[in-house]
């Protein structure tokens, strides 16, 4: 185990992504997680957009899952967890609270795979109303 913590955004249906795009974005959700963590966020190429306000606090590398070191945080949006689940201790989930068309979904599931919910926060984000980010660990 590598102990990772891995970030994600999915809709209610656990979407991630809908033809080859993220479903959405937002720029408070992004600095939310920025200000929660510690050290450095592994994140691939395609994510890079979204963290252009804070190029200091990511480190860009082809799949984050594989080549970040132990207990580092990835914010993934376009890669399986199913293959890496264990090597996840902490999976920091944060809901758009919309349905969207998705053609990737989270491909984990969350409670059967053994994650219990520790902590629960709503905030308004820059696009969505409210945005529900909840923390689950093993």
């Amino acid at each position: 185990m590598r102990d990772l913590t891995v970030a994600i955004c999915i809709d209610d249906r656990g979407g991630m992504m809908f033809n080859k795009r993220r479903q959405s974005r937002d720029r408070v959700l992004i600095q939310e997680l920025v200000e929660s963590v510690e050290g450095k966020i592994y994140i691939n190429s395609y994510s890079t957009l979204l963290f252009e306000s804070h190029r200091d606090r990511v480190e860009i590398t082809e799949n984050p899952l594989v080549e970040s070191p132990l207990g580092a945080v990835c914010f993934i949006e376009n890669l399986p967890l199913a293959p890496y689940l264990m090597d996840i201790s902490t999976l920091i989930v944060y809901k758009w609270n919309k349905k969207y068309p998705s053609d990737v979904r989270l491909d984990i599931d969350i409670i059967k795979d053994g994650f219990k919910l520790r902590e629960t926060k709503e905030f308004q984000g820059s696009s969505h109303d409210k945005i529900t980010k909840e923390i689950y660990i093993r």
